[in-house]
């Protein structure tokens, strides 16, 4: 029976929640850390709530507080944390005491039970100084003297900067330069070989059935333009329709013609910026328009020149001798 009692008492205790700490160190040297294991064990009847240990508490400062390591063990939870602790004044210093909330796990039971810890002392030692020796002067900054192997690394790296300019220049001036070839310019057809050809062209191929109605005209334009600008010196590339035709109205030859000019162009810019459903009739009526006016006007400069070319000196001598 004595012997059950006791063995009913020990299986008691070790029911019972207990907590203990201890240090890895009970003396450091000033600025030093050291380390404080806290262990809780406790009955499945509990959790533990937590602790009170501030950051900071009689000289001694908490450096960190690392994870707390929960295991279960023959009914029982096991907690441990590790307190990385340090102090920066000499002297003897005391860890004390502090409590450990627990609280009770059962249903609607609000009890809490609070254990205390031992307190514990750690020693801070300074660094030991010879009082006995007078002070040493503070030393001068000395030079280093340089080696071969410090000024080398710049040594080379020069070298290879002059290397790498010398072969740079050296491919510039070697190198197969390829031969550009010559072009051939084609001499200018005058303005109205080089527009009867492409308008006779298109008048054989109907280009307004291969092609958008708005190509057609934009390119239609451009070589009447080019006409009127090469034969006349007259700059209708770069100007808009009105523009061409206040030019128009200011030249003997082409004002004589005004209509004409006013129709195409009229209809080249509908067709281009207000979308309009040219027809292939009506196409095929503005390049005849387009070859007629070219035609006239071309004739009449011509007249124009030979006029010009009988009126001179020159030109009256040479029908004289012809005579």
């Amino acid at each position: 029976m004595a012997f059950l009692g006791i063995m009913w008492h020990m299986q008691a205790f070790a029911q019972q929640p207990r907590v203990e700490v201890r240090t890895d160190s009970s003396q450091i040297l000033i600025g030093s850390q050291f380390h404080l294991y806290l262990d809780i064990t406790l009955p499945s009847s509990y959790r533990l709530q937590g602790y009170a240990l501030p950051d900071s508490f009689n000289h001694i400062e908490v450096v960190h507080r690392g994870q707390a390591d929960t295991t279960s063990a023959g009914g029982q939870w096991l907690y441990h944390q590790v307190l990385t602790l340090t102090s920066f004044d000499s002297g003897r210093w005391q860890i004390p005491s502090f409590p450990v909330v627990l609280a009770s796990s059962r249903p609607n039971d609000t009890s809490h039970l609070i254990l205390q810890t031992d307190s514990l002392w750690i020693g801070v030692q300074t660094v030991p100084v010879d009082t006995s020796k007078p002070f040493m002067p503070i030393k001068d900054i000395r030079r280093v003297k340089l080696t071969w192997l410090d000024v080398l690394p710049y040594v080379l790296l020069g070298i290879a900067w002059v290397l790498l300019v010398l072969g740079i220049i050296y491919v510039l001036r070697h190198r197969k330069r390829k031969a550009v070839p010559a072009v051939i310019q084609q001499p200018l057809q005058p303005p109205y070989e080089e527009a009867m050809a492409q308008l006779k062209q298109w008048q054989a191929e109907q280009p307004w059935t291969k092609m958008q109605m708005k190509e057609y005209f934009t390119r239609l334009t451009d070589v009447l333009r080019r006409y009127v600008e090469r034969a006349f010196e007259i700059p209708a590339m770069e100007i808009t329709s009105g523009e061409l035709l206040e030019q128009i109205d200011k030249h003997p030859i082409l004002r004589e013609h005004r209509a004409v000019w006013e129709e195409i162009l009229s209809e080249a810019d509908r067709v281009k910026f207000a979308r309009w459903p040219s027809s292939p009739e009506m196409a095929a009526h503005c390049l005849e328009k387009v070859i007629q006016v070219v035609e006239v006007t071309h004739q009449a400069q011509e007249a124009e020149r030979r006029t010009a070319e009988s009126a001179s000196p020159a030109g009256s001598q040479a029908a004289t001798v012809k005579t």
